[in-house]
């Protein structure tokens, strides 16, 4: 068994290793992600997601800009569970690859931009588990590392050119039978890009998130959820003038579930109410397949 056990995390360490230099991650957390969980295994995730951008807003302002930004990635996201003291706890590495279409000037030419994305790797733990009440407090740390693909004479790019990292405490407890709630609070801090658009240093503020959600559970296979997300900060200055540019962002999502002995099938769509300072997110469309190995 200890000779089973140790062949497959090799396995997985194995495949971890080769896509690092492919991946990147979203702080958003899954419907019952927060969920600690039972004993050691291996998973992996297959996502993709489609992402229109469409009106610009400029202090809150929707501008005469035509411009649209549409994505399509492809997420693989590979994890293992395990126990430290009985504390249950996940490492995992997430990697994309991209198809990212700017338009920025009306009747102008398409600018296609494709390639892998920056390399994230995250360890989370459970300090709090009452699996009879069923509520969790979790803990996640998350490092970024500027692998993606980037151009600085482009201003827009898949990959980030800065190393990041984020922490994050997430609350998941059951309201009422067949209803759980979820919060989590995050923080992004993103280092300086000292080659944007050429030669110029870019800087950020911390970026804070804060999303909450529903979820019901209809029986053991099907479920469904509604969220709602609220990122705020991250203001950027330039050459050392301040540009002026602070998220405040409004979106929601919503989640159907369906677990089965293949594996887990999502299907989310979501969309932003507003955007303070960006190009609004009109659709989010994502198909998301788990399962464990």
């Amino acid at each position: 068994m200890l000779i089973n056990y140790l062949n497959k995390f090799k396995l997985l360490y194995v495949i971890t290793i080769a896509m690092m230099s492919n991946i990147t991650f979203a702080i958003d957390l899954q419907p019952g992600e927060i969920k600690a969980p039972a004993g050691s295994f291996n998973a992996a995730q297959m996502s993709y997601v489609y992402v229109e951008k469409g009106d610009k807003y400029t202090h809150g302002s929707k501008t005469s800009s035509t411009s649209n930004i549409n994505q399509n990635a492809f997420l693989l996201r590979l994890s293992h569970a395990f126990e430290i003291n009985q504390i249950p706890a996940i490492v995992y590495a997430a990697s994309t690859i991209n198809h990212l279409e700017n338009r920025d000037v009306p009747n102008a030419p398409n600018t296609n931009s494709n390639g892998i994305g920056d390399t994230t790797l995250v360890f989370a733990l459970w300090p709090y588990v009452d699996r009879a009440k069923e509520e969790y407090l979790g803990l996640a740390t998350y490092l970024t590392l500027p692998t993606g693909e980037y151009d600085k004479n482009s201003a827009v790019n898949i990959g980030s050119n800065v190393y990041q990292t984020a922490f994050q405490a997430g609350y998941q407890r059951k309201l009422v039978n067949n209803v759980n709630w979820m919060s989590a609070l995050d923080v992004v801090l993103a280092g300086d890009n000292n080659q944007f658009l050429g030669n110029k240093k870019l800087e950020k503020d911390p970026l804070y998130n804060f999303q909450t959600g529903l979820q019901y559970v209809f029986n053991p296979t099907y479920s469904a959820s509604v969220g709602y997300f609220y990122t705020v900060g991250g203001e950027s200055t330039l050459d050392g003038a301040d540009r002026g540019d602070i998220n405040k962002i409004h979106r929601y999502q919503l989640t159907g579930q369906g677990i089965y002995n293949f594996g887990r099938l999502m299907l989310q769509y979501g969309s932003e109410f507003a955007n303070e300072n960006s190009y609004i997110e009109d659709h989010r469309l994502i198909a998301r397949y788990a399962f464990k190995f």
